[in-house]
């Protein structure tokens, strides 16, 4: 078994400055820390994240690893990655409860994705990681994967109502700025373009939630941007997740590495009227 080399990656996004928590500065203000996507946010990350996601660090990443190389140094590496998690206080805003929730996830997530790496070729970590992540949600998460794929259920547009690409008006983007079910995935994002005629959706990231959560310093590589997580766990995932198979929900996502930013294009076949 041939094992990758790692090089170290000198590439920061602009948005991680050094010894800075990397909280998004393009969103900010009391309805940002205390609105209702800030809740949605909070509880989805509690829930789908702290709950069934992290078993893919804890019973699944670590495990190999003890089996893979010296255990003892396995487990006390493990323990410090672990002490740097950033504790929940009872004055902290549900936006600022979801970006420590995230950020913690993202730094453990990191630490043995890279880890992983240096024990498997690239084809054997990427299928340990993404198959893995896509059984999980499988297994944990099938109300959310249900929920996402009811995009392909949508009807065309009635007779009479606006055809072809459209950008989202200023009450379509106030009510998805107050409820996006996957914004506790990405962070802040905005629709710049949908056609629910042929089925479609653009969303931009600006700042990906996977980049920006957790302080800059407290990561395992603090002179690299954290991307591992990014094209495994969230991308590759939902890319075999949502592929579109019979006309259900397709995901194509477009990193901007070693930008934070991200493009996330999502279509179907939208269903006979």
């Amino acid at each position: 078994m041939q094992a990758e080399t790692i090089v170290p990656d000198s590439r920061v996004g602009a948005a991680l400055l050094p010894g800075r928590a990397a909280v998004p500065e393009r969103k900010n203000g009391l309805f940002y820390h205390w609105g209702p996507q800030a809740w949605i946010d909070m509880w989805m990350s509690r829930s789908m994240i702290v709950k069934k996601a992290w078993p893919l660090v804890s019973h699944t990443i670590v495990p190999i690893l003890r089996m893979t190389t010296d255990p003892k140094r396995i487990d006390a590496e493990y323990a410090e990655i672990r002490k740097r998690r950033e504790k929940i206080q009872w004055r902290d805003s549900p936006r600022e409860r979801w970006r420590k929730n995230y950020g913690n996830f993202v730094r453990e997530a990191e630490w043995g994705l890279l880890e992983l790496r240096k024990h498997f070729t690239r084809e054997q970590y990427e299928e340990i990681v993404v198959g893995t992540s896509v059984a999980l949600a499988h297994e944990e998460s099938a109300d959310f994967l249900e929920m996402m794929n009811s995009m392909a259920d949508q009807k065309p547009p009635k007779q009479g109502a606006a055809k072809g690409p459209q950008k989202p008006k200023g009450f379509q983007k106030l009510a998805f700025d107050m409820f996006n079910p996957a914004g506790f995935l990405t962070g802040p994002a905005e629709v710049t373009e949908f056609d629910l005629e042929a089925g479609s959706v653009t969303m931009e990231i600006p700042d990906c939630a996977w980049h920006v959560c957790a302080a800059h310093e407290s990561l395992p590589n603090p002179n690299a941007l954290p991307e591992e997580g990014c094209l495994l766990i969230c991308k590759g995932a939902f890319e075999r997740l949502f592929d579109g198979s019979d006309g259900g929900l397709r995901t194509e996502f477009e990193p901007h590495l070693p930008e934070t930013s991200c493009t996330v294009r999502m279509s179907w076949k939208p269903k006979a009227s």
